[in-house]
């Protein structure tokens, strides 16, 4: 659809032109209409092949929270949850602006990580009610999104850097504690991604859940180039990657949910995805299901009625059972582990 209002909007100066040109210069008429079109089709091509490819990838790299997402003025104390406003830095030292909210019975900390286009408004149906249990959680704008600073935007790769951040604020937070709180870390859709990155290169989690995952960005750029733009998959999504690398500075390959995955460190996982998700198979899911080696996994396909990452939002007291039931059997399967290699002599970051 997209792609047909654009080729649209090119006809009309084209024909505009080519007719008010034939009707002054009858003698030539054939030449001009004929003139008329190739300049359409050329004008067709350049903004295919050129800069429709550069322009797409130049404001994916510069996008922020969608405007619906920037009027919501929901925070955790609509859900009668006491909370903070914080501003902590990311690994790369991007301030980041979020919401704190201190475990009370469960010495345990969920890091919130939202979507594309989002913010952390996305993630309070999601973790308040596991609040109201006593789980803290730290819920945040990604780099770009909502009220955190600007930096570019990379679909998982600079955003490992804002998860691996939040980590760090949590630690730093506690370090004169007693006792450490154990951290689970929790994204949706490019934010489950950038917890995948996050948690390949580092140790100092105990549990991961994942949101809607996609495979790689490599192949959820010629998923969307189809989705979206109705676009051939080559040699669209090659040309938007070209100038997305120029524009990101890192190689998108370097995105990889399937590589992330081997190396994250063996605890407890959920992956959620949905038979209605248009944008990403849930196959993706049952593939980084079977590829995981953590001693407790879980994986929820829920129906074709659930669009992308919309599970908590169309199935809240499912959503919700599913995630207190995990973490109940996590949490102390990771406790088990843990004393189980701190024995050993294994060093672990949360004891």
């Amino acid at each position: 659809m997209i792609t047909l209002i654009l080729l649209a909007l090119l006809l009309v100066p084209c024909a505009l032109a080519g007719g008010v040109l034939a009707f002054f210069w009858k003698i030539r008429r054939l030449a001009v209409l004929r003139w008329s079109a190739i300049s359409y089709l050329i004008l067709v091509l350049l903004v295919l092949f050129g800069v429709g490819p550069w322009a797409i990838a130049r404001m994916l790299v510069h996008a922020g929270s969608r405007p619906i997402d920037r009027q919501l003025k929901t925070t955790p104390a609509h859900f009668e949850v006491p909370y903070e406003d914080i501003v902590f830095e990311a690994r790369d030292s991007v301030r980041l602006s979020g919401w704190f909210i201190p475990p009370t019975t469960k010495k345990v900390v969920i890091i919130c990580t939202h979507g594309l286009f989002r913010n952390r408004s996305e993630m309070l149906d999601r973790v308040m009610p596991l609040a109201r249990e006593g789980y803290g959680a730290l819920l945040y704008d990604s780099r770009s999104h909502g009220a955190s600073d600007k930096s570019l935007v990379s679909l998982g790769y600079y955003e490992r850097n804002d998860v691996l951040g939040a980590v760090q604020y949590v630690h730093c937070r506690y370090q004169d504690s007693v006792e450490m709180p154990r951290i689970v870390l929790m994204g949706v859709s490019m934010g489950a991604v950038a917890v995948l990155e996050a948690a390949a290169e580092s140790r100092d989690y105990n549990a991961l859940i994942l949101d809607s995952p996609f495979s790689s960005l490599r192949e959820t750029i010629i998923d969307h180039t189809w989705l979206w733009f109705k676009l051939p998959r080559f040699p669209f999504p090659n040309l938007f990657l070209f100038w997305f690398q120029r524009a990101a500075g890192f190689d998108p390959d370097r995105v990889a949910s399937h590589k992330a995955i081997a190396r994250v460190q063996p605890v407890p996982l959920l992956i959620i995805a949905s038979q209605g998700d248009n944008r990403i198979r849930p196959s993706v899911a049952r593939e980084l299901y079977d590829e995981s080696k953590a001693p407790v996994k879980k994986i929820e396909i829920f129906g074709r009625d659930v669009l992308h990452g919309a599970a908590a939002r169309m199935h809240p007291a499912e959503y919700s059972a599913l995630l207190k039931g995990f973490l109940e059997e996590a949490l102390g399967e990771a406790a088990r582990n843990s004393s189980d290699q701190t024995d050993a002599g294994v060093v672990r970051p949360n004891p």
